[in-house]
């Protein structure tokens, strides 16, 4: 981090100029509102083929003589699932060689114009060749705007505000899993698919446009804060600029040198989505098994939804109340043990209003570790020229307890530890979250240098 120096005019080209977190800059609501509504375009046009429009295409070439639908829909998925743990740290190495000429915005473009490619050709495809092809465009396409947004907070948010952005980072990724499944759920899956392609680069304009004022001060762009009779701007000196423009990562590529914290942050990322994940895996065959509900399909849709609430709720109280009293790690601990006590309750449950407060108080857990999640790791990168490409990393943390969580699960229901293993095994992932995240060494938000 370079050191600040006080001026009273605002930056010449913030799309070119990357704002550390020891900036005293604090990013506007405006400009906030735009992170949210591009992250919630991201996410709905991820889940809204992953819940409805892919199944249901599957079903169809099903239909038309193509194979078994499970098949086809468990290629898809899984051919995506790699691609996606490929594509974003990739994008996020291409984002950190543009972040200092060129801006991210850029980024954030090309890859919604090749996620809307691939929505397009999904809308289009005859068979499930090329239901595969449009789907790893769009996997390929979203990981771009990911890259990209989600290294807009290590740019240009001070540490003081990352708890309330980043809690509000993960509640649009929430909000755009109920937005994709709505928008997909209006027609059929052409329709959807069309209306997804709409959507998605609409939902993601409003941050293209805001992003290049971003250094600006005024109601929607950063804002000075006042230090006594003091009051202007403090602009660090731009880490990855030489003079002229030239950026250091251009000129020595990128740095990625992952620090002890960046790995500690990531093993937390890793295996609190590992327990979510193998909570939510099999939650309709234990409803519909191991509960005996009528209907299962309905049980799931009212956890499922319930959860989200309570977790974006949870969320965005434990992200504003950890700017406020300068926390993070202690979020990321009570996080852990109250999913450890949420899964603990759905392994013995013995009914349905019992699953419903296990898996409210899991959700919980899950709110408060996404109240600090992106305020974690963002605070344990150390090289400002690779900011996206480490972030990228951080997002296969994201990705790959898809993969793990069945590997997990499938022997645990064969050797006969039942759903009620399945679920120890999430609150044993959520332990070990806690051992992890007590070896992690954050910077007191509070304490950010003037």
């Amino acid at each position: 981090m370079g050191i600040g120096a006080r001026v009273n005019a605002p930056v010449d080209d913030p799309a070119r100029t990357p704002v550390t977190g020891a900036a005293r800059l604090r990013v506007g609501a405006g400009w906030i509102a735009a992170l949210v509504l591009a992250m919630i375009g991201v996410y709905a046009g991820w889940f809204g083929p992953i819940q409805i429009l892919l199944p249901g295409q599957a079903e169809q070439f099903e239909t038309a003589g193509y194979g078994g639908k499970e098949t086809i829909l468990a290629v898809c998925t899984g051919v995506g699932a790699a691609i996606s743990m490929i594509a974003n740290p990739l994008w996020g190495f291409v984002s950190d060689r543009r972040a200092a000429t060129a801006g991210r915005r850029g980024i954030v473009i090309a890859g919604t114009g090749v996620a809307v490619a691939g929505l397009l050709v999904l809308a289009a495809a005859p068979n499930p060749a090329l239901m595969l092809l449009g789907w790893i465009l769009v996997q390929i396409g979203l990981n771009g705007p990911q890259a990209g947004l989600a290294a807009s907070i290590a740019d240009r948010v001070p540490e003081r505000q990352r708890g309330t952005v980043g809690s509000l980072f993960g509640i649009a990724q929430m909000a755009g899993v109920v937005t994709g499944t709505g928008v997909a759920a209006l027609g059929g899956t052409r329709i959807g698919y069309l209306v997804l392609a709409v959507a998605v680069p609409a939902l993601i304009a409003a941050w293209t446009l805001i992003h290049t004022q971003g250094s600006r001060p005024g109601p929607h762009g950063l804002q000075p804060e006042s230090h006594g009779l003091r009051t202007g701007l403090v602009v660090p000196r731009p880490a990855t600029l030489r003079p002229g423009g030239r950026s250091a990562g251009v000129r020595r590529g990128i740095r990625v040198r992952p620090s002890g914290q960046f790995g500690w942050a990531w093993a937390v990322r890793f295996l609190m989505n590992t327990g979510n994940s193998l909570m939510l895996l099999y939650l309709y065959f234990y409803l519909d098994d191991e509960i005996g509900v009528a209907d299962p399909a309905g049980g799931v849709l009212v956890v499922t939804v319930s959860n989200i609430v309570i977790a974006a709720l949870a969320a965005g109280f434990g992200g504003y109340l950890s700017d406020r009293l300068g926390r993070r790690r202690g979020f990321a601990v009570v996080a852990g043990a109250v999913t450890v006590a949420g899964n603990a309750v759905l392994a013995v449950s013995p009914g349905f209003a019992v699953v419903l407060v296990g898996a409210a108080v899991a959700a919980v857990g899950w709110g408060l570790y996404l109240a600090v999640d992106m305020a974690i790791v963002t605070a344990t990168l150390t090289e400002p020229d690779s900011f996206a490409t480490m972030l990228g990393v951080a997002n296969v943390a994201n990705a790959l307890p898809q993969v793990v969580a069945p590997v997990l699960a499938a022997p645990l229901l064969a050797w006969g530890a039942g759903y009620g293993g399945v679920f120890g095994a999430a609150a044993v992932a959520a332990l070990f979250a806690i051992v992890c995240a007590r070896r992690l060494r954050l910077p007191n938000p509070k304490l950010d240098p003037a």
